[in-house]
Order: C-alpha cells, then sequence, then structure tokens
C-alpha cells in the first residue's frame, strides 16, 4: 500500500534528522540550534528570527533559545537594523562556516539519496505539483 504524502513527510523528515544527527553530535547541537544556523546560511537575506519562525515552521520560542545559545558560542552575531530598532538582523560568525559546510553536505546528502532514480522530468512536475499544493495550503491559511 503507498505512502499517504502525510505519512511520506514524517518519514522525510525522520530520516533527515537521522542524517543530522552526527553533525549535531560533531558540534554539539541540538537539531534546532543545527536547523537554525542551516537556515541562515541556506537563505541570505532572511536574517530575522520571524524569517526562521516562518520559514522552518519552529516556534517563536525554539528560536529564541537556538538562537540565545547560538550566540553565546559565537556562532551568530545580532545587529540592530537600521530602519527598525526593534529588529534584529542575525548573522553567521567565520565559527559557524565550517558547522554550515558540514550540514549543507549533510543536506545535499538527503536530497540526492530521496531522489535517487527520479528523472529530471519527473522532478519537474513534483515541484510543480507540490508549489499548487503549497499555494493551496496558504490559501487554506489565510481562510481559516
Amino acid at each position: 500500500m503507498p505512502l499517504s504524502i502525510f505519512e511520506m513527510a514524517l518519514r522525510a523528515q525522520k530520516s533527515y534528522n537521522r542524517l543530522m544527527e552526527p553533525v549535531c553530535r560533531k558540534w554539539e547541537l541540538t537539531h534546532n540550534e543545527l536547523d537554525v544556523l542551516l537556515f541562515l546560511a541556506n537563505n541570505p537575506g532572511q536574517d530575522r528570527a520571524v524569517d526562521i519562525v516562518r520559514g522552518r515552521g519552529m516556534s517563536k520560542g525554539h528560536v529564541s533559545l537556538s538562537l540565545r545559545s547560538l550566540e553565546k558560542r559565537g556562532l551568530v552575531a545580532r545587529r540592530e537594523d537600521g530602519e527598525d530598532r526593534r529588529t534584529a538582523r542575525l548573522t553567521l560568525t567565520g565559527g559557524a562556516s565550517q558547522i554550515a559546510a558540514d550540514g549543507q553536505a549533510a543536506q545535499r546528502d538527503f536530497y540526492n539519496r530521496i531522489r535517487d532514480g527520479v528523472t529530471p522530468e519527473e522532478s519537474r512536475v513534483m515541484w510543480s505539483v507540490a508549489q499548487k499544493m503549497v499555494d493551496n495550503i496558504r490559501k487554506l491559511e489565510r481562510e481559516l
């Protein structure tokens, strides 16, 4: 029996977390801390805590705790936004570059492994369908 889209997403998340575990252990980070660090590394210009909350679907509390820990370790720095003093812009420090590289390598491994045997055409169709579904989910969120 084929997996539902929800079961597939849950299994993918579990597999992703397992592949990220060695990176977390090596650098003594929680999964949330690594997620925050990788979000900042992978999404230039999305450098506010609210961007991480929206982009990763993490709670404000988890993002805040993770940022506090990453700052304390000197891996993330905050600077005041020139236009809005209430907003802090986040940047990775040089100390985070190897951690980000290790995490990105694990991400590439994950994506390569789940796309094994998928043709470029199948991939294009999948992303087109997925984007339509995301658009429908966003529409549903606005209605609720």
